[in-house]
């Protein structure tokens, strides 16, 4: 099943784009759509890890694409560590709990992660991390 999941770069201004995401299974409730999603996120976080023996030349149109970000980079993890998928996993729902990660669901909000969801080809989902406006948080 394919789903669209709205994405925004960290230092890009006003740029939101919707990726796909394909689920082997629909996600029934919002604690499996976390799982399934973080998930697929760190199984393609590993392979570009896993991928990134050779170096390329960035050509001019990589360049122009990555300038908006405000950095120009290979896209390596120079570090060569691979994610833990049920570290992921566990940290992703904590924060869902702890109201740091706010989850919507064809425009709708999920607060609960026992709260059941029916999504269809081509659903939009959207993450959105909470921040603090001002302040420390301990």
């Amino acid at each position: 099943m394919r789903i669209w999941i709205t994405v925004k770069g960290v230092s890009q201004k006003n740029t939101v784009t919707k990726v796909p995401y394909d689920y082997p299974h629909p996600p029934s409730d919002v604690e499996n759509l976390i799982q399934e999603t973080v998930k697929l996120c760190v199984a393609s976080y590993n392979e570009r890890a896993e991928n990134q023996e050779l170096l390329g030349v960035l050509s001019k149109e990589a360049i122009e694409a990555k300038a908006p970000e405000g950095k120009i980079s290979f896209g390596v993890n120079y570090g060569g560590r691979k994610a833990d998928p049920e570290k992921a996993v566990r940290n992703a729902l904590q924060c869902f709990e702890d109201g740091l990660v706010a989850v919507f669901v064809d425009g709708k909000r999920k607060v609960k992660r026992e709260e059941r969801i029916e999504l269809k080809e081509g659903s939009e989902l959207t993450f959105v991390r909470l921040t603090f406006l001002s302040g420390r948080m301990w």
